[in-house]
């Protein structure tokens, strides 16, 4: 009997390190979809970025980032985290999404934001993030299939002024 209460509580101890790190992330995602805004979080014992993607479908998206080009996605609809558990096809700039890359980004610079659809249903959405320079922007760079992450990237955009 005293065995089986050593091996029910090294059970029980085992699973506390998953439950902390789901609740790490999940405590993240939840305050990225809350602000908006991108981050980084301390999960699973490494920094990761924790990424909002956007709204879909009513809900806000967003992806941890757990090594270049893999992501977790997540949804939280009204407070309520949910993984997805899902692969993001990958993109490529073929069919003129490349144009449609640089139009958002030149969009973004002007106006401040920008999105558009491709024509494979990739959605290209940029920001405006501040000035980094004079003549330079931060831009944000999200692209996503079907609310999920594909890819995104900071980037600073100078132009010449005339």
């Amino acid at each position: 009997m005293k065995r089986w209460y050593s091996i029910a509580a090294a059970l029980a101890f085992q699973a506390l390190p998953h439950a902390a790190s789901a609740s790490e992330a999940s405590d993240a995602v939840q305050s990225v979809a809350a602000s908006k805004m991108t981050t980084v979080a301390r999960i699973n014992g490494a920094t990761r970025p924790v990424i909002y993607v956007g709204n879909f479908e009513g809900c806000d998206s967003v992806s941890i980032q757990n090594a270049p080009g893999r992501f977790e996605h997540f949804r939280v609809c009204g407070n309520q985290v949910s993984a997805r558990n899902t692969v993001s096809p990958s993109w490529t700039e073929d069919d003129g999404a490349g144009d449609v890359l640089r139009a958002v980004v030149d969009n973004a610079v002007l106006f401040g934001a920008a999105s558009q659809v491709d024509l494979n249903g990739y959605l290209i959405a940029a920001r405006a993030l501040g000035p980094s320079q004079r003549s330079c922007a931060n831009v944000e760079v999200i692209l996503s299939y079907e609310g999920d992450l594909v890819d995104r990237a900071l980037k600073s955009i100078c132009f010449h002024r005339r």
